[in-house]
Formats: C-alpha cells, structure tokens, sequence
C-alpha cells in the first residue's frame, strides 16, 4: 500500500510542475505584472543561454560525424587490440514487426545485407505479433527471400495476452531474444561475443554500421556495461511526408546530434545496440511499459550500481517520417508518437522507486539522474508553450497595463534575441540536413527542395503544437492516472 502511495505522488510530480510553470506566470501577470514580466526575462535569458550552447553542441557533434565518416570500420575491426577476436563477433538484428508491410520490411533487409559487414556474421530476427492475423506466413515469405544472404534467419510470433505483458514492442522483443538465447545455446555460441541489435521494422542500417559497432565494441573495457546508440536519420520517405512532418523529424534527429555530446544524459533510444550477455543479465526489455528504449538503458544502470554508459556512434541508421493517410492524419499519427515518446516520463517513477531500494548508488548521483529526467520532459512540456504563447500574450497585454514600461521593452527586446537565437539554430539545421538527403526519387519535381526550405518556416508553431503539447499531454495522463496504452506508429511507403 506505501509503494502504491509514492508511486501515485512520483507520477504526479511532473505534470503538476509543468501546470504549475505555466499557470503562475499567467496568475503573476494578473496579480502582479512587473514582477510576471521579471520573471519571463530570466526564464529567456536562460533560454538564451540554452540555445546557444546547443548550438555548439551540435557543431561539435557535426565535425565528429564528419572526421569519420571516412573510416574503414571493418579493416579496423581487424586490426582492433581487444581480447576478444573479430572473427568471433556474431551480430543478432531483431527487427521488431506488427502490421508493417511486407516492401517496408525487404527494403530494411537489403540495407542490411548491403553493409560491408560478413553476412555469414549475421543472424536476424523477424520478431511478429500473434495479435497480426497472418504475422507468420509474411514473415516466412520474407525470410525465403533472404535466408541465403545471412548466417539464419529466426521467425517468432510473441503470443497474445500474456499475464503480466502489455501489447508493446518491448514485449515483443523480450520474447524473441528469449528464443533467440536458446537457438544460440543449442547452437553453442558465446554469449560475450554476441551483439544484439533491436531495430524498428522501418530501420535500414548505413553500409558501415555494424562495422563501426564491431570495433567499438571490440575496443571498449568496458563493453558489456555500455550500449551503443546509432544516429537516427528519418529520411526514408523524406520526399513523400508533408513539410511539418520533415520538420519535426529532423529537429528529432538534431536532438539525438546534440544528445550524444552530453555522455552524462545520453541513454538509448529507438534503435540501439548492446551486448546479448549484458541483456540476459538484466532480464531483458520491460514487457510491462511502454518506453522500453529507454529503460532498457535504466534497468542496465541499475543492475551494475550506475556504472553503465550508451556510447554514441557516429554512423546513421535511417528510418521512417511517421506519415498518415492524408495531411489530418498525418497530424493525428505524429502527435500520438511524441505523445508515446514523452510517455517517456515514466522513467522518473521507474527510476525513483528502485532509487528507494538502492543503497549502492551514491544520492548525489541519484540526485542528479533523477533531476536530469525531470528537467528534460518538464522543459519539453513548457518551453514552446511559454514562448510562443505566453511571452506574446503579455507582450500584448503589457503594452495596455504597464504601455511604456522599462521593463515591457526590455522583455520585447529579450524575446527578440530568442528568436534570432532560434533562428541561427535553423541555419545549421537546413545547412546539415542537405547532407543527410537521400537521392531524389524519379517522378518528384526538383520545386520539392523550395519546401524543404519554406518548411523550416514552420517551426515555431510546431514546437508548441507538436512539441510541447503531447509532453503536456502525456504528464497529465500520468498525473491523473489516465495511463496510456500503447500505439504502435503506422508505417507506409
């Protein structure tokens, strides 16, 4: 009965700090609007502050992409000083698979059997869901296409309602690792030397991922305490996918850049990578939540008292824009899959509760993860909100309360170097996100790169739209114990 208590409060605590940030700066106004116009200069120079430095992060995290994307992974792997040998690293890809179809699922496996990595090194998992009517004769179909190019193919079907298991795809991929686990056993591998992949059905892999993957797995001390994360591109169906939804993808995409320069907050997300022994130990993906990526990392950090780490490697893997059946649709799907990534919220309770138990992890670092969540989504919930609602309704209704106020100009004056700041940000992003362009389809205009341009213009409103809004969205479920199931992205080419 305590343990449901705290845990009824720690899933209040975001949400109510999110409501809580928006609603005192419009009741300060109200009662107080100088001391509401202060406050709102502080909160944008932070942002100021913010946005600059992410700037350079991603700079940084450009030039580290670029200094080695030249690399010849695989002759490195050979020459690699490890303990381990080259020769003995297997590579399991599980693709996890529910009504995607069947031409989106070859098009990730020839990316896959197109890298420079052995094909007879790579095993794959075509990971179905009993609860797709016919999961089984399309994956068979699929894996008699392929079966020849690859060490094995392995087909599982995750039963339906199972105790204890939601329809997730951490579920689904917890179930087929367990498969996989005996296979191997039978087939005598070593578990230390196994490499496991939990790809999206949509995830094609860049020609030197898994080569790049190999030799940083083989020349981390520490491999078996650290994840390997690749950058998402999503760009697949980058020429077909309205202008706002490009956007959000790409401003997913410069996230992750960013996100791997700060090792301290970096976890895994999506795709990701890591050791088949280090994924056994820790019982595998939660079958009971919905933010598995992440938790993934979260219960690794847990096992080994906090010493566990995601490396960020500097090779994409490139997937999907989340597109709908027509523009309105397209809407509905991306709100609902910031919506699902913002449930990711509930790796504060996760991790808050274990954190009780946990007498080895020192409560500075505690402290400081549980902060690092915390200010992560609260922020996400807020700051598109208040500046680009809030900011300009006092703005407008300053100008009638205070009219010629030091302090309105002042907050007009701030409001516009957040917006400049914002802007130098798009700048890098149109610039680097040229280079991620796949070649133009046949039967697209060349008039489609005036809106790859036009639609940075987009910004600031889905920032708060498509941004802020199902953060906000998704704490208040959890603040209100309205929990929320999980809704698997439609894909389509």
């Amino acid at each position: 009965m305590r343990e449901e208590k705290i845990k009824r409060i720690l899933e209040i605590i975001p949400g109510f700090l999110s409501w809580f940030i928006i609603f005192s700066l419009i009741i300060l106004f109200i009662l107080k609007p100088l001391s509401a116009i202060v406050v709102i200069i502080v909160y944008l120079l932070y942002w100021v502050a913010r946005l600059l430095y992410s700037s350079i992060l991603l700079l940084m995290a450009h030039y580290r992409m670029q200094s080695k994307k030249n690399n010849d992974w695989l002759s490195m792997c050979k020459d690699a000083n490890s303990d381990l040998k080259f020769e003995d690293i297997i590579h399991v890809v599980l693709y996890t698979i529910y009504k995607e179809p069947e031409n989106l699922i070859i098009d990730s496996l020839n990316f896959l059997k197109d890298t420079d990595y052995p094909a007879d090194k790579i095993i794959v998992v075509l990971a179905g869901e009993e609860r797709a009517q016919g999961a089984y004769d399309k994956l068979k179909a699929i894996s008699d296409k392929f079966k020849q190019h690859f060490l094995d193919i392995i087909i599982t079907i995750n039963p339906k309602n199972i105790p204890g298991e939601i329809t997730a795809k951490g579920a689904n991929a917890t179930y087929a690792a367990k498969q996989v686990k005996v296979y191997l056993g039978e087939k005598g591998y070593d578990f230390k030397n196994i490499i496991i992949s939990c790809f999206d059905a949509d995830t094609c892999p860049d020609e030197k991922y898994f080569s790049c993957l190999t030799y940083n797995f083989l020349v981390n001390q520490k491999r078996y305490h650290t994840s390997f994360q690749p950058l998402p591109i999503y760009s697949n169906n980058i020429y077909t996918a309205p202008a706002f939804a490009r956007v959000i993808e790409t401003g997913s995409t410069f996230w992750q850049f960013i996100e791997g320069m700060r090792y301290e907050k970096f976890i895994t997300f999506s795709s990701h990578s890591m050791s088949f022994k280090t994924l056994i130990e820790v019982d595998y993906w939660p079958v009971d939540l919905i933010s598995d990526d992440s938790l993934i990392f979260w219960k690794c950090f847990l096992k080994f008292n906090g010493d566990y780490k995601t490396y960020p490697l500097d090779i994409p893997v490139y997937m999907d824009i989340a597109v709908g059946k027509n523009l309105l649709d397209t809407i509905k799907v991306q709100y609902k899959q910031k919506r699902r990534w913002a449930w990711g919220v509930e790796n504060f309770i996760f991790l808050a509760q274990h954190f009780l138990k946990k007498n080895e992890i020192p409560f500075t670092v505690k402290f400081r993860k549980l902060y690092q969540i915390l200010d992560g989504h609260v922020n996400w919930a807020t700051w598109a909100i208040v500046i680009s609602f809030i900011t300009p309704l006092i703005l407008f209704l300053g100008k009638i309360v205070l009219k010629n106020s030091l302090a309105l100009f002042n907050l007009s004056y701030i409001n516009s170097v957040v917006f400049h700041s914002l802007s130098f940000i798009l700048l890098l992003c149109i610039i680097i996100s040229w280079e991620f362009m796949p070649p133009r389809p046949k039967g697209v205009s060349r008039l489609v790169y005036v809106s790859f341009l036009f639609q940075w213009l987009l910004t600031p409103f889905i920032s708060a739209v498509l941004g802020s809004f199902p953060s906000l969205d998704a704490q208040t479920r959890l603040m209100l114990g309205r929990y929320l199931s999980f809704t698997p992205t439609p894909k389509t080419r």
